[in-house]
């Protein structure tokens, strides 16, 4: 099987644009990332396209309208908010089977404002069982865990807002590029103890892509000099536990995705040198620090008062601003974390960059209470 590169990525500054419709923003993104390797639609083999809200309306098919009809089979995916890490996934699938050498993968959402997960539907639904179903409610509570668990303090979780939004101000293309300096973190308005309102991403409108292909392409095409090997892509569900069908382990299903992409990688957490995870919520961020295994389980808040996280630390997260302040398109934001490695690794973050990176990894998890989780882990080298 071949070994699967990124040649080519990039991404569309997130914001809100409501004038324009989703395969316009989708083709976009398209384009940036072809022109990044100097290829054309024509060289593509096949499409996948991460879209949740509008994954019925063969929004892939309508991206290939704005850009070239070229014939090539098409695949739409959508798997909340690891959508677009799972289009990426697959076709790593798909040059790896030897189905084809080429593959361009899209991520794409508009966001309404607004909580996610006030809804209701058919089935088990935790609101009023288990406790409020809104994301930053569920997101609330596994902060307070942590902190009934390791001690871990209202300002450690503040602290994670600091970073990213500061992180943000070096990246042209995040929504939000404002200081939020510790002190109006902690006392703005607060959405679902300990999260405050800056503490909490940013629903938006993006789309990022990114052009994969095998060890032939590259040789065939010149492409070599820029390309950064798929070391590890790995997925996985929510593995069962005697509560998992009522009130899942959140981080039950990131650690058994890390452990599968270490294993894949041939690597640990201590060769890292830079991540892109979910920090969908700030306290997510810090409990992704244990799953991924950046620090033992309790030393997450330690590890985030430290400054080893931030830009000039030994393990830098979330340099691209994070989904807190660069924003999260659902669709989008999988493939906008491998756009932000891709470039570190190539030496081409500009102010924000991390000095001489090699190793890298993305990370996404989406889902909910009641309903599932899906996690998607990348790890990226320079070649």
């Amino acid at each position: 099987m071949s070994s699967v590169y990124i040649v080519g990525a990039d991404m569309i500054g997130f914001g809100r644009f409501p004038e324009r419709s989703v395969p316009d923003l989708a083709a976009e993104a398209a384009l940036l990332a072809l022109d990044d390797c100097g290829l054309s639609i024509r060289d593509v083999q096949v499409l996948y396209c991460g879209n949740l809200y509008q994954s019925a309306a063969m929004v892939g098919q309508r991206v290939l309208r704005e850009i070239g009809m070229t014939g090539i089979p098409v695949v739409n995916v959508a798997n909340a908010c690891a959508t677009g890490a799972t289009a990426l996934r697959e076709a790593w699938i798909a040059i790896r089977a030897g189905v084809c050498d080429l593959a361009l993968a899209v991520g794409v959402e508009q966001m309404d404002k607004g909580l996610l997960g006030a809804g209701t539907g058919a089935g088990f639904v935790a609101e009023g069982v288990i406790g409020s179903d809104t994301m930053p409610a569920m997101f609330a509570l596994i902060g307070q865990e942590h902190t009934r668990r390791y001690g871990t303090t209202f300002e450690q979780f503040a602290r994670v807002a600091v970073k990213n939004h500061h992180h943000a101000t070096l990246n042209p293309k995040a929504m939000y590029r404002v200081e939020t300096p510790l002190a109006e973190v902690m006392s703005a308005p607060m959405i679902a103890y300990p999260l405050t309102r800056p503490m909490c991403s940013v629903n938006v409108d993006g789309a990022a892509a990114a052009v994969l292909a095998s060890e032939a392409a590259i040789r065939r095409l010149g492409l070599g000099a820029r390309a950064v090997l798929i070391r590890a892509s790995v997925m996985a569900s929510d593995p069962w536990g005697p509560r998992a069908l009522a009130s899942a382990d959140f981080s039950a299903v990131t650690r058994l995705a890390a452990r599968s992409a270490w294993e894949q990688a041939g690597l640990g957490p201590h060769d890292l040198d830079l991540v892109e995870l979910h920090d969908c919520f700030a306290t997510a961020e810090l409990v992704h620090y244990e799953n991924l295994g950046l620090c033992a389980d309790g030393e997450a808040g330690a590890l985030i008062d430290s400054g080893a996280t931030a830009l000039g630390g030994r393990i830098p997260v979330n340099v691209s601003g994070g989904l807190l302040s660069k924003g999260h398109p659902l669709g989008a934001t999988g493939i906008a974390n491998v756009c932000e490695i891709v470039m570190q690794l190539r030496g081409e973050a500009g102010a924000r960059q991390v000095p001489g990176a090699r190793i890298g990894l993305t990370h996404v998890v989406g889902g909910g209470q009641g309903i599932g989780s899906a996690c998607v882990i990348h790890v990226l080298e320079k070649t």
